[in-house]
């Protein structure tokens, strides 16, 4: 087996333990902590996604990572504007 092969799947698994511990970090009763925990997963998903795509030849996958990069990075700037109040 190739190298790069197998370390796609050690960056995936790897990817995974990130998500599991963003859902932790998330879960904290303070607002922020929350925006960092799901602005975390989406990055990480969107990266995994990215290498699962290319690994099994998936098609559209850069596409929905992309918007799931845009999205989430907006998404999150949006909120934190929204609960920043008039400052």
């Amino acid at each position: 087996m190739d190298v790069l092969f197998i370390s796609k799947y050690i960056v995936v698994i790897a990817l995974m333990i990130i998500m599991l511990t963003a859902l932790r970090i998330g879960a904290y009763k303070s607002t922020s902590m929350g925006l960092l925990g799901s602005s975390i997963v989406i990055n990480a998903f969107a990266v995994a996604l990215l290498i699962i795509g290319e690994l099994y030849n998936l098609e559209f996958f850069r596409d929905i990572s992309l918007a799931l990069i845009f999205f989430g990075f907006v998404g999150t700037i949006v909120f934190a504007a929204v609960l920043g109040g008039d400052d």
